[in-house]
Parts: structure tokens; C-alpha cells; sequence
């Protein structure tokens, strides 16, 4: 999410890009003509954001009917679908979802809002959410908008087609000989479907007969591409089955529907003939579609996978960092585990350090950081962090290699892709609490091999200065061998496992906790309290978390003073289990004949 640099594609244009990322959206659905107006009825907006939204679905309107053909309405109703768009694939036009009987009738349970839902969520630049619509989402992929001219409509009014489209590029496009200029070609819409289909049992037939935007056409994908800000509409027009040919007789309801050359009308066509395709656009990612995108070894500073993280203000930091201020309320957003895969904190330490930060405040969070990029040696894997004091980081070294299976090649990637799988299995297989570290529950199985292997003297080097190294041993694979936090001063925080422990039992005291505020300060509240988290305790402690603990919250440490101020007090001690990473074994010669003790 973010903003992006300007860019000049187009000779003689400004095809600009510096704005948000954004969600893909219809052109308006547009009614019949009716005293030669057509009304702007409503839109249709997928619920994720990014440029492939544009082509990923497509909207299909269909089962038109009149007021007159819905018994026990004065609207006329109509199903929206939601349409997978991968034409020359199998699953193009698989019906994804399909909202049926909806109606423009604010009273009525099939309200097109009602039944699909108007929500999303917008975020500031602090990161701090607000909540739009009125109806809750109902759909997967979409919600509805700008609905408003639904207010006071004419009940007679049902989609019959949708606005223009809008051009991806100023009408002005420098040919690619580099002499004159061509017209970007218009939109082309399906007006005639010279086939027939097949009814099945349920009145409806089988084949996908569409018309309104042509997903076939070359040309007609081009404005699925991101839109700049000079993007207009051209010469497109407006499309609108009334306008389009097919069998104009209603009686035509067998078991075959003959297309014809008359225009489609709502009152004379058979309803199963009036459907139409419509094109999301607009959806973007944040990220300038004419810049490189530098990923893998090929990371630099100002190009972490097309943004510009090199300074505390360019575009790629600013970015991330309302990103990451979106997580960082712990009430709107439960997560324990953090990775910023591509941010290196020795080419990226604005957005680095601004995720410690808010790691930190929730205190609830561990961030797997990369230290480094590929190529860097043990020492400078060592400097990059060594300024760092932080016992919600972990870092790890080196970069291995897996499988890319998009490109089906083998590809580095530095190791926060991998790490949250391992912190993933080892709560699987173990505890939250357990060292997610080791041949038991450290192997990176999908990891081909290590960027280097590493000796002991190396391993120990690197973990001495609180990096944690990736080990590779023969015919056992490569293994996540540490476990240190970037904590600069001993103690039980200097490790993963004692501060994820500490991260779960926040998380638990503190959903439970939440419960007791505004309760009266009484005996009756804090045994509440103590009869809950004595329990939680000792589970963990059955599961080698703890070696013991004490929960403390009685007339010791709520005084009359400390009830006075409305407070509630409780103190929790413990002792976390530590985790055997050095393992030493003394061997004694013995003279022949010696008895050993029993």
C-alpha cells in the first residue's frame, strides 16, 4: 500500500501514478432508456486491492425481469454474479457467487446492498482505520457503492447495461515506428451472440451467453492495465443490451432459444437472454507499473521489489510505514509474528527500525528481521545488527536457495520467506514456548541448500553476536541452529522461545483482563481473575513453559489506596524453562579394576 512515483510513458502525455493503491470498480450499471436518459444505479467494487483485481473477476447481470414478471413486487429484480475472467483457461466463467431475485426496494429483504453488502475500510496516513457503509458484507470479492440514486427511483428501472469504460492511455499514444500517432482502439462490446443454448432442467440455460464487454478481444484487455491520472473515457461509449440483437419473443421458451436479428427489448426478449459482462478498473498497487521491480539478489535501497525504501520520506518507507502502522493497533489486528520479506535493515533501517518500534509497543508481536543482503559476509552480518538492542527481533544468516514455483527455478530469497514457516511447525509440533531451532523442529525442508556453510567457529561467532545462524550438515539438511533475540544484555529475553512464551501468556492474561475492567474492586473479582490464569499457568507449565510461577492478586497489592485510584493490581511471577543449547560432557579415565558408584 503506498504511494508511487511519477512517470512519463506516452510522448506528448503524463501518465501519472503517484497515488494510492486501490480496489477495482465497475462503471456505473446503468438502467433502461427511459425519455432518452439512461440512470447511473449503482457500482460494483472488489473487496481487495491491486492491479490484478482488474482482470481477475469479472461482474455478469443477468435474469432481468420487469415489476410485472415478479409476482408480489413493484420492482423488478435481476442476479449479479460474480465471474472468474482467465479467458482461454478452463475455470473462465466459473460463477464464483451468484446473488439472485435482487431489487432496488429499501424495504425489501433482496435490497441489492442488503443482500451483498457496502463495506470496507479506508486507512490515514497514521495507519488509523475507519469503517464505511451501512450493510455488512455478504460477498467474498465485492461490495456495492454508490448506490445513492437508488433513493426515490422509478420502480420500473432494472440494469440494462453499464457507462463507458475508461482508457488506460491519452488518446495521443506515439506510434511505435516514432513517426505520427495512433487512436488507442475503443472498447469493444458483444452485440450479437450468433448461437444457441441449451435449457437444463431449472429453466435457465447452460452456455455462457453474454454480452456487454468483449474478455475475448486483445485489444479490450488492454484496459484491464492500470489506470494514470490522465486516464478518460475517449470516444467509448455506453453499452446497453437495447442496443444489442437477439430474439426479440418471449414465448421462444423451449428447449432451445434461437438467436435472432432483432434488438433485445425488457418487455418483448425472453429474461434468460438478458445478460451482460462487465470490466472492473481502476485497481492498483501502489507501485509505479513502469519501474522495475528489483527482487532476490538483485535488492538495492531505492528498489525493494519496484519501492524506494532508500530515505525516511521516499515513496517505498512511506508506504510501509502506514502499512505497518495499520497492524500496529493490537485491538483491530491479532498477530504474533511479523516479516517484512525484501526490507533489509542495512539498506532499509527507516522501515527496519520504525517496525521495531511498534513491535515493541504491542509487545505482543516477535519481528523475524533480514539483517543483510545476499552476498554479505559474517562480519558485515554482525555490523549491520550490531547497534540494534531489542528482545522482540530475531535475524538469521545467510540466504538460502528454494524453489521459485511460478518460474519453476531454483532462486535466493533471504531467510524471513522461510522463518515463519519454521516458527509455524514448531508450534504445530511443539509450543509456542519450545526453541524454534534445531534438527527437531528447525529443518528447512523446502530449502535447497544455504548461501555458505558454515563452520562451528563461524556458527559460534554469529551467535555470539546475537545472530542466528543456518546451518547445513550432511544428510541432515539445512537447519535454523539459534535462537537469540538482538537483546543486548543477558537474561532469559536474550532468547526466542522465553519471549514468545511471554508473548502468549500477555495475549491470554490480557483477553482475559479485559473482562474484569469497570467490575467492582472486590474479593469476588480478583478470585474471578486467579481461577482463570492459576489454571492457564499450570497447563503451561505441564507443557514445559514454566519451571514455576506465582500469581498474585489479594489485599497485598491493592491497598485501600491503590482501590481508591481504580485500579486493579496483579503480579505474575515466573521462572521460564531454558532451553539446553550447550551440551557438555566430561569424560573421566578410569584405572582398571575401578568400581563405578552406583
Amino acid at each position: 500500500m503506498g504511494t508511487s512515483d511519477s512517470i512519463t510513458v506516452a510522448t506528448g502525455s503524463d501518465e501519472n501514478f503517484s497515488f494510492d493503491y486501490k480496489v477495482a470498480t465497475t462503471p456505473y450499471i446503468q438502467s433502461q432508456l427511459v425519455n432518452s436518459a439512461r440512470t447511473n444505479l449503482f457500482k460494483v467494487n472488489t473487496r481487495s486491492h491491486g492491479t490484478n483485481m482488474n482482470s481477475k473477476y469479472r461482474i455478469g447481470i443477468a435474469d432481468i425481469k420487469r415489476p410485472v414478471d415478479v409476482p408480489g413486487s413493484d420492482y423488478g429484480s435481476f442476479s449479479l454474479q460474480v465471474i472468474v475472467n482467465n479467458p482461454g483457461q478452463n475455470d473462465d466463467g466459473t460463477i464464483l457467487e451468484n446473488f439472485q431475485n435482487l431489487n432496488f426496494d429499501e424495504e425489501s429483504t433482496n435490497y441489492l446492498p442488503r443482500v451483498i453488502g457496502d463495506r470496507y475500510v479506508t486507512i490515514d496516513s497514521n495507519g488509523k482505520l475507519t469503517y464505511n457503509g451501512d450493510y455488512p458484507n455478504q460477498s467474498k470479492y465485492i461490495y456495492v457503492s454508490d448506490y445513492t440514486n437508488l433513493v426515490g427511483i422509478s420502480k420500473d428501472l432494472v440494469p440494462m447495461g453499464f457507462g463507458k469504460v475508461v482508457q488506460p492511455h491519452n488518446t495521443g499514444v506515439a506510434s511505435l515506428a516514432g513517426s505520427g500517432s495512433m487512436t488507442f482502439p475503443t472498447a469493444s462490446f458483444k452485440g450479437i451472440v450468433a448461437t444457441t443454448g441449451q435449457q437444463n432442467s431449472r429453466g435457465t440455460f447452460d452456455r455462457n451467453v453474454y454480452y456487454g464487454f468483449d474478455f475475448s478481444n486483445s485489444d479490450n484487455t488492454e484496459y484491464l492495465a492500470p489506470l494514470p491520472t490522465s486516464a478518460g473515457t475517449g470516444s467509448n461509449v455506453t453499452m446497453s443490451l437495447e442496443d444489442a440483437y437477439g430474439n426479440n419473443d418471449a414465448s421462444v421458451l423451449g428447449s432451445k432459444y434461437t438467436i435472432g436479428a432483432a434488438k433485445l427489448s425488457l418487455s418483448g426478449s425472453a429474461f434468460q437472454q438478458l445478460k451482460f459482462a462487465v470490466p472492473f478498473q481502476g485497481g492498483f498497487d501502489g507501485s509505479n507499473p513502469a519501474k522495475a521491480r528489483l527482487t532476490g539478489t538483485s535488492i538495492t535501497g531505492a528498489n525493494t521489489q519496484g519501492f524506494d525504501c532508500s530515505g525516511a520520506l521516499t515513496s517505498g518507507s512511506v508506504a510501509y510505514k502506514r502499512a505497518i502502522n495499520a497492524i500496529s493497533n493490537p485491538d483491530e489486528f491479532d498477530i504474533n509474528l511479523l516479516a517484512l520479506p525484501g526490507v533489509i535493515h542495512s539498506l532499509h533501517p527507516s522501515v527496519t527500525n520504525h517496525a521495531i518500534d511498534k513491535i515493541e509497543d504491542r509487545a505482543d508481536a516477535f519481528f523475524i528481521m533480514d539483517g543483510s543482503p545476499y552476498g554479505a559476509t559474517i562480519q558485515q552480518a554482525i555490523d549491520n545488527v550490531a547497534t540494534l538492542d531489542s528482545n522482540y527481533v530475531g535475524t538469521y544468516y545467510p540466504w538460502v536457495k528454494i524453489l521459485d514455483s511460478v518460474k519453476n527455478r531454483p532462486t535466493w530469497v533471504p531467510p524471513s520467506v522461510v522463518l515463519p514457516g519454521v516458527y509455524a511447525n514448531n508450534d504445530r509440533i511443539g509450543q509456542e514456548w519450545f526453541a524454534p531451532a534445531g534438527l527437531n523442529r528447525g529443518g528447512l525442508t523446502e530449502v535447497l541448500e544455504a548461501e555458505t556453510r558454515l563452520t562451528n567457529s563461524e556458527r559460534d561467532d554469529l551467535y555470539e553476536n546475537r545472530v542466528n545462524p543456518i546451518a547445513s550438515f550432511p544428510g541432515q539438511g539445512v537447519v535454523v541452529f539459534g535462537q537469540k533475540t538482538l537483546q543486548g544484555k543477558p537474561s532469559a529475553l536474550d532468547r526466542i522461545n522465553v519471549r514468545r512464551l511471554l508473548i502468549n501468556l500477555r495475549k491470554f492474561i490480557a483477553s482475559t483482563s479485559r473482562f474484569l475492567v469497570f467490575e467492582q474492586n472486590t474479593s469476588a473479582t480478583r478470585n474471578r481473575f486467579l481461577n482463570i490464569v492459576n489454571p492457564y499457568m499450570e497447563q503451561v507449565q505441564a507443557n514445559a513453559g514454566l519451571t514455576a510461577f506465582r500469581v498474585v492478586m489479594d489485599d497485598s497489592n491493592n491497598t485501600p489506596d491503590v482501590v481508591d485510584r481504580n485500579q486493579l493490581v496483579g503480579q505474575i511471577f515466573i521462572q521460564p524453562t531454558r532451553t539446553a543449547e550447550f551440551i557438555v560432557l566430561d569424560f573421566v579415565v578410569q584405572p582398571t579394576g575401578a568400581a563405578f558408584p552406583e
